[in-house]
């Protein structure tokens, strides 16, 4: 069970669970009453952003058979954890399919660590989304966000936070996605 059932310990289980059902009452319509903003099927926020290495990008400008963007901190965890699968993913998917394979990294807080950018290449697009505008766009919630985007720019799949199959998720998801594309 939950271990808020344990707070506080003086309380008789059952004012314990009628406090834990009448929270869950009253906080459940907060959360089910903001779907969120960015949905499968629909097109790609064409934000424009920083890029990490100056300059401006628009998401619109960027050619490719398929593109991975991702939300990152360099203060979250998991974060850490996905950007080198991803890249990977992303690099392995383009060099046996022979398609563009774009992914980008919008930096929610900060600047990523010199390092992790050196690491992990040349070929990642780095932009700095200190402003807000990407997280209300995308609407992220979650660190790490993965939004896969077609050519057409639809969305075609979303995947919030990290987990043991994200890898072969993810790389599922775009070799389907340009194993349509003619090569």
């Amino acid at each position: 069970m939950l271990n808020l059932l344990a707070f506080p310990m003086y309380l008789p289980v059952a004012i314990r669970l009628r406090l834990f059902s009448i929270l869950l009452v009253v906080t459940a319509p907060c959360v089910a009453d903001q779907p969120y903003r960015l949905r499968i099927g629909e097109r790609a926020p064409d934000v424009e952003l920083t890029r990490l290495d100056g300059g401006h990008v628009r998401l619109s400008q960027l050619k490719r058979t398929a593109l991975a963007v991702t939300f990152y901190s360099p203060y979250c965890e998991p974060c850490q954890r996905e950007l080198p699968i991803l890249s990977r993913v992303v690099g392995r998917v383009g060099h046996d399919t022979g398609a563009t394979v774009t992914m980008v990294v919008i930096v929610s807080d900060g600047r990523p660590d010199a390092g992790v950018v050196k690491k992990l290449g040349p070929d990642l697009i780095w932009l700095l989304g200190d402003n807000q505008t990407a997280k209300s766009a995308f609407d992220p919630r979650t660190l790490p966000s993965t939004f896969i985007f077609g050519s057409d720019s639809t969305v075609r799949n979303i995947n919030r936070g990290i987990g043991p199959q994200y890898e072969s998720r993810v790389e599922g998801w775009l070799r389907r996605l340009v194993g349509k594309k003619t090569q």
